[in-house]
């Protein structure tokens, strides 16, 4: 008597169980319909079919029928349900038109209830761990025994289904849970080399369901130094780049990480996850000049230096771990070159703007005596102010300014625009910028000078390369060039969020943070931008020489941030938490 009550009472909770299962299936199947004609079309019948196929035989075959013949059947397919609606939750959401935010609360609600049921349920079915359930059945579960190729059909199907299994399990884990990563640049050396593999946590950073708001909270408090793994706001982060990322990812796991669609619009991998460390804090308005990190905030309107950004940002990689050094693919500056830009920083934070001055009308001064304007040779044509172009270009430019018309009122307006503007009192980086900009203008204007007296004294060009002057001259110009187009922009940041047009200062909003790599001379960061602009060195002179920058900071938010390396675990040598 007391075995049919336990027998009546676990087949009376199994079949409740089942129920509530498949009624929250229903609900989630009649929320992925869609009236739109693109791919979300899909999800509603593809959900309904696989229902209607599992309920035949979970509910129709088992529980009504008591027909344990298909119990087999009805556990993979029970197996499978979640992952499977997980996947026309995606599709419900790629098309062009997403879904409201309560039809996504109530669509992960009720396919949570399926996931979790659906994993107790099919272990509640299995014949050998339930035998008490079956024994009121008509028909019997047949034990699964097979013989020649049926044996190896039934491997195979086995290690099929092992293998679907890993793959959903690993794609949920990864999601919601934690993330193998696999480092791809050299943009955190030290602290990470290629191909550096680490877990990432994504737990506490509010892991959300694709393509939906809808998820855990962030229980993570971000604080400067943290390192974390974020999406690459370099690349559209709209709807439309997000359902391509989300679908291969999905293709990327199902092909067991050989097809990657993750591709951008010149059919490159994209680098997106980027992992990179949270340098700048809400309500800070930050400033970098020759290496160093300052910041300020409401309560003090001085730019102060951030010793803790010292403590990471790697300037010199001769001097790292010797140990580490085999491994380091690229070395941006050896030690020689590096000495080299600390004496050039040096060299223009004592720059003589008086005398810069003095230097700039002597400059005009000494070119009109070597004018002999030739009509024949028409106007003047104003040159590129770019100093790469300046330049390449000073022959061309020299005979230009001597012989054309206009050419001497141009060098005159060109080489002393700059004076009215000098004892302004500017940022760090703004002052900084300026004086590259007086450098380069002197530097040209000794070049032109120097040009136009060996052209007017008759010297043949085959003897200027013996020229001294011009050759220091030259030496000059080249370090201004290594520096300006080589190394401003990722030893150096404007002053960033930028003040706004009354010259008040603005701060990094809440929730929102500022991030760079380890390796600031090889980590496209939250400093740049992907492509190359002509950008004036100054806004304080209105013939200002220009560069091609790539300088564009931003800051990201929170939500953007998708988790926390915690551990490296490979190489074993260098095994532990980061």
């Amino acid at each position: 008597m007391s075995n049919k009550k336990e027998l009546s009472s676990q087949f009376y909770k199994l079949r409740l169980f089942i129920f509530i299962e498949f009624a929250a299936a229903a609900i989630f199947t009649l929320l992925n319909i869609s009236f739109h004609a693109d791919i979300s079309l899909l999800a509603f019948p593809l959900s309904l079919i696989y229902f209607g196929i599992s309920v035949w035989f979970n509910i129709k075959k088992l529980f009504i029928d008591t027909d344990g013949k298909n119990i087999y059947a009805a556990i993979k397919l029970n197996e499978y349900l979640p992952y499977f609606l997980f996947i026309t939750f995606i599709l419900r959401r790629a098309g062009e038109i997403g879904t409201p935010f309560i039809i996504d609360v109530f669509a992960v609600l009720s396919w949570f209830v399926v996931f979790v049921l659906a994993y107790l349920n099919s272990r509640k079915l299995y014949p050998a761990k339930n035998k008490l359930i079956i024994q009121g059945w008509k028909v019997a579960p047949a034990e699964r025994k097979f013989k020649g190729i049926g044996k190896v059909l039934f491997e195979l199907a086995d290690w099929i289904d092992a293998f679907f299994w890993a793959i959903f399990t690993v794609l949920i884990f990864q999601i919601f849970l934690m993330q193998l990563y696999e480092i791809p640049s050299e943009s955190m050396v030290p602290t990470f080399l290629i191909k550096d593999k680490v877990f990432v946590s994504k737990i506490d950073c509010g892991p959300k369901f694709p393509l939906t708001d809808v998820g855990l909270p962030d229980f993570r408090k971000y604080k400067r130094g943290d390192t974390i793994v974020l999406r690459n706001p370099h690349y559209s982060l709209d709807r439309k780049s997000e359902v391509k990322t989300v679908t291969s990812q999905l293709i990327y796991m199902l092909s067991i990480m050989q097809v990657n669609l993750n591709k951008d619009v010149d059919g490159e991998l994209k680098a997106d996850p980027l992992v990179k460390r949270i340098t700048g804090l809400p309500g800070e308005q930050l400033v970098m000049q020759d290496g160093t990190l300052y910041r300020r905030t409401k309560a003090s309107d001085i730019f102060e230096p951030v010793a803790a950004d010292s403590k990471y940002a790697t300037w010199n990689l001769n001097a790292v771990n010797k140990n580490l050094k085999p491994y380091i693919r690229s070395f941006p500056l050896n030690s020689q070159e590096y000495q080299e830009m600390l004496d050039f920083e040096e060299e223009r934070r004592n720059y003589d703007l008086a005398a810069a001055e003095f230097q700039a009308y002597e400059l005009s001064r000494q070119l009109r005596k070597y004018i002999t304007i030739n009509k024949d040779t028409g106007s003047f044509s104003t040159p590129s102010l770019s100093e790469n172009n300046l330049f390449m270009n000073l022959q061309r430019i020299t005979k230009g300014l001597m012989l054309q018309e206009g050419g001497t009122e141009w060098f005159d307006k060109f080489i002393c625009s700059w004076i009215p503007a000098k004892n302004e009192v500017r940022d760090l980086y703004s002052e900084a910028n300026f004086r590259l900009n007086v450098m380069t203008k002197i530097t040209f204007g000794k070049l032109v000078v120097e040009y136009a007296r060996l052209i007017s004294d008759g010297i043949p060009e085959e003897k200027w390369v013996e020229n001294s002057e011009l050759l220091n001259l030259y030496n000059s110009a080249e370090h201004l060039d290594w520096y300006i187009q080589g190394l401003l922009d990722e030893r150096n940041m404007p002053v960033f969020p930028a003040n706004d047009s009354d010259g008040n200062p603005k701060y990094i909003p809440d929730n929102c943070y500022f991030m760079m790599g380890d390796n600031r001379f090889n980590s496209l960061d939250l400093r740049h931008r992907y492509e190359q602009k002509e950008t004036a060195l100054t806004s304080d002179d209105p013939l200002s020489v220009t560069y091609y920058s790539m300088m564009e900071p931003q800051y990201i938010n929170k939500k953007y941030i998708i988790g926390k390396p915690v551990l490296r675990f490979w190489p074993l040598g260098r095994f532990g938490k980061v």
